[in-house]
């Protein structure tokens, strides 16, 4: 009898999930201040090398996470117990030794940064209250409870989310990171709040904060108490067991799964195996007693080579009855980020024991060619003088609260199901991991998993003869040649970019 052929490739090591561990390592205080001006132009290589920046975005859960010492004259409401600023933005420039460069900048991308308050200011001179990001503090304290001396001088955390790794010595590596802070200037001739937020021309002191610092200095809030007008950027859940402690990812904090599927099923058809290719990484929200609170994931769509529509769906088995609250965002042109929706399907996507959640909906619709062609990122990239251009797929976000506290071994275990459905055959297709059914009589499958550097066969083009050795693979049922994904004929495939470049 045919032995099941898994497609678990060596890459994962024989296991599906990882765990992101937090790291020891020291806070770092910087040698770059936030200067007179109300600027502060960090260079945090002046103080950290690339390897140190990746284990503290790492500890952090896929944060940067800067503390600031709030140094700030008794004026308007201001005391020595409480004093506050303002953040009007922060730009964070990364270059690595390949040549390219991440730019997190909140005035284009007001979701890279954040800080643990809000307040309804005004910016000088204008009269008209917008909402600004805050940080709050005090001077001259002694705090008991510190465990060092991170813990005892800084105020307040300033977040930095970074979603690709900063050092990879087989990938690249960042050779440069500059971070730019802009404070506030308020028109604190109205009194307060202004008043209380203004900056007076001190020298605000920084440090790169390890999770353990940071989590303390979040806890401890100084300053907050007397602070006015203050909004919760993170509200605390009224019960401490809903408090997420640590976030365990799959496949890892800084990689991807990579599905790729053959929609003709049950025919083989050109068996080019980018009829459609989605990325996605989930986490686990866990609390102190490692119990699941949230579930939550991204995904992008990386290639449409088909002149058929799918629904693409992750489904995820759950313990029965388990419920939550439900939030999934769909932004479907990597060139207007801000044309955001809602998910489709969102309101029945959980029901009885299972989250079904349709992230990608009618994809030939979803995801047009912008040069014309019926297919995207699955031809000869230099055919045409458009299509020179790599076209980054929509992505989408989605997040599941539990109502109460859920086991992680009732969990389904990673990759989950991901799925597809063909809008013009009616028919259904799986990893041949989830069902074995979804493979030929002579074992070649419709779903495969992949790795996040995965580079498709060209239009028309079949996988064995883009990968030489895939052949072997599927015919000694995975017992040879369980790394035929490493080597390619590069006439035959699609020189699409790795997550850095579909990562958006």
């Amino acid at each position: 009898m045919k032995k099941i052929l898994t497609y678990c490739l060596t890459i994962w090591l024989g296991c599906l999930t990882t765990t992101t561990s937090a790291i020891a390592l020291e806070s770092v205080q910087l040698t770059d201040v936030i200067k007179s001006q109300g600027t502060g132009n960090i260079d945090l290589f002046k103080d950290v090398s690339a390897d140190q920046l990746e284990q503290f975005r790492l500890d952090n859960g896929g944060m940067l996470v800067l503390a600031v010492d709030i140094n700030e004259d008794s004026s308007g409401s201001e005391t020595s117990t409480s004093q506050g600023v303002a953040v009007k933005r922060v730009v964070l420039d990364i270059r690595f030794d390949d040549g390219s460069q991440l730019l997190l900048d909140s005035f284009s991308s007001p979701e890279c940064c954040f800080t643990e308050t809000q307040a309804l200011l005004t910016e000088a001179p204008s009269e008209i209250r917008e909402s600004y990001f805050t940080l709050l503090g005090e001077s001259g304290s002694s705090r008991i409870s510190a465990n060092n001396t991170t813990q005892d001088i800084f105020d307040s955390t300033l977040k930095i989310g970074v979603n690709q790794a900063l050092y990879d010595p087989a990938s690249k590596s960042a050779v440069s990171a500059d971070l730019q802070i802009v404070l506030l200037q308020t028109n604190d001739q109205l009194g307060d709040p202004e008043a209380y937020y203004d900056f007076s021309a001190g020298f605000e002191d920084l440090a790169l904060l390890n999770a353990q610092d940071a989590a303390f200095i979040d806890d401890y809030a100084a300053g907050l108490e007397e602070a006015p007008a203050v909004i919760l950027t993170n509200p605390p859940p009224e019960v401490d067991s809903f408090a997420i402690t640590s976030w365990n990812y799959f496949p890892s904090a800084s990689s991807f799964y990579v599905v790729g599927y053959e929609d003709l099923y049950p025919n083989k058809g050109d068996y080019d195996f980018n009829d459609l290719t989605v990325a996605y990484r989930m986490q686990h929200g866990l609390n102190a007693e490692g119990a699941v609170v949230a579930l939550q994931g991204i995904a992008y769509l990386i290639t449409r080579g088909s002149a058929y529509s799918h629904d693409w769906n992750l489904a995820i088995v759950l313990p029965s009855g388990a419920g939550g609250a439900l939030s999934c965002s769909l932004t479907p042109d990597y060139r207007t980020p801000g044309q955001q929706m809602l998910c489709p399907g969102q309101a029945d996507a959980l029901q009885d024991g299972l989250l079904d959640l349709p992230l990608f909906e009618d994809t030939l619709v979803l995801f047009p060619d912008p040069a014309g062609s019926l297919f995207v990122n699955t031809q000869r990239l230099y055919s045409e003088p458009w299509n020179l251009k790599f076209f980054p797929g929509p992505r989408a976000e989605f997040r599941l609260d539990f109502d109460l506290p859920v086991s992680a071994a009732d969990i389904q275990s990673a990759p989950y199901d991901p799925y597809l459905f063909v809008r013009d055959t009616g028919q259904e297709v799986r990893l041949m991991e989830v069902d074995p059914a979804y493979q030929d009589i002579d074992g070649y499958p419709f779903g495969m998993l992949l790795t996040d550097s995965w580079q498709p066969p060209l239009e028309f083009t079949d996988t064995a003869i883009a990968y030489p050795r895939f052949d072997e693979f599927v015919t000694t049922e995975g017992a040879s040649s369980s790394d035929w994904y490493l080597e390619n004929l590069v006439d035959f495939i699609v020189d699409i970019p790795d997550s850095s470049g579909w990562a958006w």
